[in-house]
């Protein structure tokens, strides 16, 4: 309740009060069945018959006072707490994600980004879900809100029906309410274990479900990679492996349930048992009244019962704590680095030197390996550093301390003459602008991302900014210019175009300290010409920090330091390194010169202006777009879901038997206790103590065979249940992988959104299966067996009854109508940003869209922090988590009336039909006995109906889900990959043919990126693709892939039409190297492994060689099986690249694809890797797509590309005789400048 405002505290307080008088209603209830009981017996055998005919009406009224105030209490204490629980759901969920932006890089290095949004989702419905049980009818209610201030008002309401209880039986009955109390404890012990057990296997059930979370969320944000290498069934394995720990648990989950469940029945009965064969001696000895046994054992029974429901709801309760415990956790976290304190000294707003004093440090997840080793270094106040050196020699390292990722483990950094320890977090941030290696935008606008930068930027410097990043030409270009949406992780943008939209956004920050790690690697050649003017201009006046592998852009740095190997080998200015004989500055520009000086010069010349070739449809998130379709969502049957789980129909079968056993244990029991009223009819009083031996035996051989019954129904449909979520998660997380990619380009499909529908769908289908089948079978059993024995024993009676039954049954719909209300709601709320029909909860929706921006920001967490961005990010949360409130809200006071209707049917019904089963005794026409059979009977039939509604709406809720988990199960692609249909590629042959190909992307129909493109790559040739960024360049990579269909023109492999082939079997003769390389959180054997399923350790190690990977692997504490983190974070951007270099490596296809292959490398590892891919060339077909114009000269043919056409194309030698030809352009702008060095 720690977020609980004044409000909420006094609804709660409103709550509890009336939740107390609700509990205390059914002891009034049973002291005015015990008086009538006593008034019908004494009716029956005394002269007073027709007096009592008028004081049953009395009794008559006095229910339907009684039902009156439960029905106002009842209603009061649902409405106020549901609102009260629901008004703080949205605090604890803001105030978690809150908590984990708060955190530090260490504590995300070992938390995956899918672990912590799935305790959003799968912890949050273990919250979310409890067992209300109400009156031995157990259901499973899903509420708006946190479910622990629910639970606390029912244990409030519980206890004060227990405490109730107890004190009118002793009132009544002390002797035998002493000796009924006496066996109480059993219930306790069952209860606390029955909640114990719950607890620690729900723990353990959610921690197997993150995991596989954190696959899923991997899988679905890297889908080119695993659609290109064709892991589409090793995910699936490593996704079910997880899966199957969760089944294992939930599996014993459900026995020990069973077992705790058992012993309580059989404790209970074990009491009525006992309590009515002492209760019986005592009315013999003639010590009380029979209206008075009942009263007092009807009271302690009801005490006794009280408190094993609640010993339900503490297990629930038990259960939402161990879930919650994971948020709360985290929520209570104080990091080290705080972002969020405001102590620490504000930084020196005069300076921004940076100072490293002897600087040692280790990740913290990795502390074997020791990164820098006693690093000193001085940067002066607006002074320009370079860092040089190979891939993992510590350049990065230093960028993240300035920007106080992690702490040094020993010496000292100084930012402004002030160590970074004494600074505060945020204040040092701000100073610094940072450009990344690999840029992360967020699924908003271009102007968004660019306002990220700094807040309260107006659009005049947006554009500012934009103009200076070069990127203003291309946005203005595109049709909604700056509201133009990026797409998940700026999917939408060419790499050119995301690196200058994060070139901009670190622009408008106006900081004191600007970091560029590779800032201008993803450019083309003119774009990086004028991208670093742009940098050079914004550097003057500023600190500023550069990591580079291309040395051209540093030369005229103030000063440069090489690093190896975590320590400074030199430094100085570019012209004082070069004098270095042999020095490992001079060797890198011999090498990257070397190659530059093979280049011809020509005149400069000035190329067209860029044209976009780039464009997204709507403008911001979440704005109504009416052309675009909504999902067409089919309907799906509860058949075919039962259908799912028919490999375990034997399990089913049998767990219906004994669930219908279990479920007839309460009409047996009212025959039983009419049965011990009959006793006291007999003469023989010998007779009536044999009689209540009997029966005292009979209650307890009915608890055995509860226990056995709730021991197997339990298990048996946690058995079956458990393998239908599984089997469910297993379909449609395939299913998700099957798909294309132009399904994942559509914004409704990112991977939060998918990986939210993954968990919550999938739990909430099996909510019409397994246990949930136990408890519908355990009710519908209750309710034909009461129903059969209440018109065997008084069909009059019974028959009145079926008059209240639409009232009871139209309580059940209003709960219902609760959730399907939402339904249509959602239409008017968040259909703009999911656009999927009403059959999916309003909240659901909702807390997707939510788990969309929590993914997406906890995946870019470095860029959040950098840039400060977390309070923005919240806000963005929080506002999605609104919708969700007003529904949950306006659910509360919902619940409230239709708990109040129900409650006014039922006690409706008890007054009027025993008024009439007196009547009838009164008459004759009924026994005492058999009135007393068929009201519990009836009274148990009307619990049954009264719950049915409510099981329509857990129904509903699934069948919702269902819509949605078959929808992505059915949907078959028109590019399949798991489809045997289709030739087989040319085994001989690898050529390429592109004819009169014209291409828009699905996402994007009105923006055409290749116009009437028309080339050949001969078997085994090498060609490469250059222009400016956005030109259609990597689209043609994607088209060879088969990762889209051309809508004009034909695409060949092998002389065979692509879509003619097996979509699996053509991409297995295919290897890429992408731009951004994607590897997943295993090892470094693994990830090459995902190449070629297999391969060999020694073919791992050789192709790790030919990537130049190998050396620094092995100097790994754990080689080739060190993790490589989540997305491949424990690497340095060069180390991914060359991992990812040997994984298309040991793939040995004919077709080789190099998509900016070695944009990432340094000069001496580019050089190495250059070789060695040349070798893995041959042979084979290749295309290449570079903007190092360097690494592609040898080429058998360059195709020039400008606006989505081919300008150009031959070979170095024919390009550079065109005077004023697009490629003879670049090549001079990047010789020119390399000539300089």
């Amino acid at each position: 309740f720690r977020y609980a405002d004044s409000l909420d505290i006094f609804l709660m307080i409103v709550g509890s009060l009336t939740g107390a008088i609700h509990g205390a209603g059914l002891s009034a209830f049973f002291i005015i069945f015990g008086k009538l009981t006593s008034e019908v017996w004494n009716a029956t055998i005394a002269p007073e018959f027709y007096a009592f005919k008028d004081k049953s009406v009395k009794f008559v009224l006095y229910f339907v006072y009684v039902a009156c105030a439960v029905v106002v209490f009842a209603s009061i204490q649902v409405g106020t707490w549901s609102l009260a629980a629901t008004r703080q759901s949205k605090h604890i969920r803001t105030e978690y994600f809150r908590s984990v932006l708060r955190q530090d890089m260490a504590f995300h290095d070992v938390k995956s980004s899918g672990e912590l949004n799935a305790r959003l989702s799968k912890y949050y419905i273990g919250l979310q879900t409890i067992y209300y049980s109400k009156d031995r009818y157990n259901r499973i209610l899903t509420f708006e809100c946190p479910v622990i201030q629910i639970l606390v008002s029912m244990v409030i309401q519980y206890g004060s029906m227990s405490l109730t209880g107890i004190i009118v039986g002793f009132c009544y009955t002390w002797k035998l309410a002493l000796v009924t109390l006496a066996v109480a404890p059993l219930l306790g012990i069952a209860s606390g274990l029955m909640f114990t057990v719950t607890a620690t296997y729900t723990k353990k059930e959610l921690a197997a479900y993150a995991t596989a979370g954190t696959i899923a969320e991997e899988a679905i944000s890297a889908i080119r990679t695993v659609v290109a290498f064709g892991c589409q069934d090793r995910e699936v394995d490593r996704y079910t492996h997880n899966l199957g720990d969760a089944k294992v648990v939930g599996i014993k989950g459900g026995l020990f349930t069973g077992f705790s469940m058992g012993l309580l029945y059989l404790s209970m009965f074990g009491m009525y048992g006992l309590s009515f064969w002492y209760g019986t001696t005592l009315v013999l000895n003639g010590e009380i009244a029979v209206g008075n046994m009942i009263t007092s054992f009807l009271n302690i029974l009801i005490a006794a019962f009280a408190l094993g429901m609640g010993g339900s709801y503490l297990e629930a309760l038990s259960a939402a704590k161990a879930a919650g415990y994971n948020i709360f956790d985290i929520i209570d976290r104080k990091p080290v680095i705080d972002p969020f304190s405001k102590d620490g000294d504000s930084p020196n707003p005069d300076s921004g030197s940076i100072q490293l004093k002897n600087v040692r440090f280790t990740y913290p997840s990795r502390p074997e390996v020791e990164i820098l080793k006693g690093v000193s270094l001085t940067v002066e106040h607006g002074k320009t550093v370079a860092f040089v050196g190979q891939s993992g020699c510590g350049k990065s390292t230093i960028i993240q301390l300035i920007q106080r990722f992690y702490d040094v483990q020993e010496g000292s950094l100084e930012v402004g003459a002030k160590d970074v320890s004494t600074l505060n977090v945020r204040k040092l941030r701000e100073m610094i602008g940072v450009v990344a290696q690999e840029p992360i935008l967020f699924a908003t606008s271009i102007a968004e991302n660019i306002r990220w930068g700094r807040e309260g930027v107006t659009n005049e410097e947006i554009e500012e900014a934009a103009r200076q990043a070069n990127a203003y030409n291309f946005i203005m270009n595109l049709p909604e210019k700056f509201q133009t949406l990026v797409g998940e992780r700026g999917g939408q943008m060419s790499g050119g175009q995301k690196q200058r939209i994060a070139i901009a956004r670190a622009i408008v920050r106006n900081p004191k300290v600007l970091l560029l790690d590779e800032a201008t690697s993803a450019l083309d050649t003119k774009s990086e010409s004028v991208v670093q003017q742009a940098l050079e201009k914004a550097s003057a006046g500023r600190t500023t920090v550069v990591v580079a592998h291309r040395l051209s852009t540093i030369r005229s740095a103030d000063k440069i330091f090489a690093l190896h190997e975590g320590q400074i080998m030199e430094e100085g200015s570019h012209e004082e390194l070069l004098l270095i004989k042999d020095g490992v500055y001079s060797n890198l520009i011999n090498m990257q010169a070397g190659r530059e000086s093979e280049e011809d010069t020509l005149p400069l010349a000035t190329l067209p202006q860029p044209q976009c070739c780039i464009s997204k449809k709507s403008g911001k998130i979440g704005e109504d777009d009416e052309e675009e379709e909504e999902e067409d969502i089919p309907d799906v049957s509860f058949g075919r879901i039962i259908a799912m789980n028919k490999p375990e129909w034997y399990y089913m079968a049998a767990g219906c038997v004994f669930a219908a056993i279990a479920g007839a244990a309460d009409p047996v029991n009212a025959i039983l206790f009419a049965e011990v009223l009959t006793v006291f009819s007999l003469s023989d009083v010998e007779e009536q103590k044999s009689k209540a031996t009997l029966y005292a035996l009979l209650f307890f051989a009915l608890g055995v065979t509860v226990f056995i019954a709730y021991c197997s129904e339990s298990t048996l449909f946690a058995k079956s249940g458990m393998e239908l979520t599984v089997r469910l998660r297993k379909k449609a997380f395939k299913a998700m992988l099957r798909q294309d990619i132009a399904y994942f380009d559509d914004h409704r499909h990112s991977p939060g959104a998918l990986c939210t529908r993954l968990s919550m769908d999938a739990s909430r289908v099996q909510g019409c299966t397994g246990v949930r089948i136990g408890t519908i079978i355990k009710n519908f059993s209750s309710l034909g067996v009461a129903l059969g024995i209440a018109f065997a024993f008084g069909w009059k009676l019974t028959l009145l009854t079926i008059a209240f039954i639409p009232f009871l049954v139209v309580g059940g719909l209003i709960e219902m109508q609760l959730h399907s209300f939402t339904f249509v709601y959602i239409t008017y709320i968040t259909c703009d940003q999911l656009h999927i029909k009403g059959s999916l909860n309003t909240q659901l929706a909702a807390y997707a869209t939510a788990g969309t921006i929590a993914e997406e920001a906890i995946s870019a967490i470095r860029t959040v922090v950098a840039f400060g961005c977390q309070d923005r990010e919240v806000d963005r949360y929080t506002h999605n988590l609104g919708d969700a409130k007003v529904v949950g809200i306006k659910g509360g006071l919902f619940t409230g009336f239709s708990m109040g209707l129900l409650y006014l049917s039922m006690f409706g019904m008890y007054g009027l039909s025993f008024w009439y089963g007196t009547t009838l005794v009164l008459n004759g026409e009924i026994a005492v006995g058999n009135m007393i059979v068929t009201f519990f009977n009836i009274l148990i039939a009307a619990f049954g109906l009264g719950m049915g509604g409510s099981y329509l709406e857990a129904l509903s809720a699934a069948k919702a889900a269902g819509f949605n988990i078959f929808d992505i199960i059915d949907r078959k692609p028109v590019i399949d990959p798991f489809s045997k249909e289709g030739d087989s590629p040319n085994p001989d042959s690898g050529s390429i043919q592109l004819k009169n190909v014209c291409f828009t992307y699905p996402s994007r129909p009105d923006v055409k990126i290749l116009k009437g493109v028309s080339l050949t790559v001969e078997h085994g040739k090498t060609v490469a693709l250059v222009g400016q960024s956005g030109c259609g360049k990597s689209t043609i990579i994607q088209l060879i892939q088969r990762f889209y269909d051309v809508q004009e023109g034909s695409l060949e492999v092998g002389g065979k039409d692509v879509s003619t082939l097996n979509v699996r079997k053509l991409r297995e003769v295919i290897g890429v190297v992408a731009q951004e390389p994607i590897l997943f959180a295993t090892s470094i054997a693994e990830n090459i492994r995902w190449g070629r399923e297999g391969v060999t350790n020694e073919e791992i190690e050789e192709a790790a060689r030919q990537a130049n990977a190998y050396n620094f692997i092995m100097n790994l504490p754990e080689k080739f099986q060190t993790l490589v983190g989540e997305r491949g974070g424990q690497m340095s951007g060069g180390q991914k690249q060359r991992i990812a270099i040997a994984r298309a490596i040991v793939r040995n296809p004919k077709v080789l694809l190099l998509d900016e292959a070695t944009s990432a490398l340094d000069t001496k590892s580019e050089s190495v890797v250059q070789q060695a891919l040349e070798k893995a060339s041959a042979g084979r077909t290749t295309v290449v797509v570079a903007h190092r114009l360097s690494t592609i000269r040898s080429a058998d043919k360059i195709f020039a590309f400008h606006e989505g056409q081919i300008m150009e194309e031959g070979s170095h030698e024919e390009l550079l005789l065109i005077k004023d030809g697009v490629y003879s352009n670049l090549i001079n702008m990047q010789a020119g400048r390399e000539s300089e060095e």
